[in-house]
């Protein structure tokens, strides 16, 4: 990693934030993106060895709050949960799911970024390996689930995954689509509705 300036201008990442918006990682021009944040190249590869790790400063906030979800999860034994706690993981209300959206909409461009302008960079995959991470962590519930004889043991992993992963898109694709605050909450309500993986899994309710 070059040497950075700790007084990286702002307009330096929002600029780069807006062309890798508009145009993904491969289209963006860096000379454009110097030219609006009014600074030189020769000043950018000062703080970064190219586009790239440009691109890796503008999404570093949301890569973080990512890597962080599997991180406060992990840290969680499903062996150590009630047979009620267990239970209610797999229970998502129109409350929770709200809290989901919330989450997500403050790390809105970032989202965008990763997922449909990363191509060219390490984070194209990005999304794919965070489900397989999310999986693994959800999975160990689901075995300790159905040890207690609480959920429906035919349910494997691969199924798991595909659940996960269709719950995932659930999430994003209205923030991708720009959807008001408004919409997204009728939308809790029918993911809610489509999306009842407890019900799925023969989860039982205590």
């Amino acid at each position: 990693m070059a040497n950075r300036d700790t007084s990286i201008d702002p307009k330096l990442l929002e600029s780069a934030k807006k062309h890798f918006l508009e145009h993904g990682f491969l289209g963006a021009s860096l000379k454009a993106i110097c030219a609006d944040a009014g600074v030189t190249t020769g000043a950018v590869y000062k703080r970064y060895k190219g586009k790239e790790e440009l691109f890796e400063a503008v999404v570093k906030g949301t890569v973080d709050a990512m890597n962080a979800i599997i991180e406060n999860a992990s840290k969680v034994d499903p062996k150590e949960l009630s047979d009620k706690e267990l239970v209610s993981v797999w229970y998502t209300t129109e409350k929770t799911s709200q809290e989901w959206f919330e989450r997500l909409m403050s790390l809105k461009e970032g989202f965008a970024l990763i997922l449909r302008c990363s191509e060219g960079t390490k984070y194209s995959s990005l999304h794919h390996d965070w489900i397989e991470k999310m999986t693994e962590v959800d999975y160990q519930y689901l075995l300790e689930t159905q040890r207690r004889n609480l959920a429906d043991k035919s349910i494997t992993k691969i199924e798991l995954h595909v659940i996960v992963a269709a719950i995932w898109q659930m999430y994003y694709e209205p923030i991708l689509h720009n959807m008001s605050e408004e919409e997204i909450k009728i939308h809790c309500r029918v993911a809610n509705e489509l999306l009842d993986w407890g019900k799925a899994f023969g989860i039982k309710r205590l």
